[in-house]
């Protein structure tokens, strides 16, 4: 599935996302897996205030998990690739670069955030 759309472009994603959060030890590979299981208290603090709202909000929940320490690990699923999807639908390249903006822009965003001791997330 790797030389498939999908493929391609969920590989240069994942690679874009880690040179952009560079050092910074996402718990998975593949950021854009559809199921997140959380306890409601968990997902409020992750879910709370994103500043990424659109196609990349997965990563940003996911660089919660390590900011905040949050223990969080990958279960292998089954996961078929159907024509159709929202992304197609919106234009691969299109959502590409939102998806890519939207990374250095979470970078941006923390790292400013970083600089700011008194604020608490």
């Amino acid at each position: 599935q790797l030389l498939s759309r999908r493929g391609i472009t969920r590989w240069g994603f994942q690679t874009a996302v880690q040179l952009i959060l560079l050092g910074t030890a996402l718990p998975v590979s593949d950021t854009q897996c559809g199921y997140k299981f959380l306890r409601v208290s968990v997902a409020q603090r992750l879910y709370d205030d994103l500043y990424l709202r659109r196609w990349s909000h997965d990563v940003e929940v996911l660089y919660r998990t390590a900011l905040y320490g949050i223990p969080c690990r990958t279960v292998d699923i089954e996961w078929e690739d159907k024509a159709g999807s929202k992304v197609e639908e919106a234009g691969v390249v299109q959502v590409s670069l939102q998806m890519l903006w939207d990374i250095i822009r979470l970078r941006w965003v923390y790292f400013l955030l970083a600089l700011q001791p008194s604020k608490q997330r």
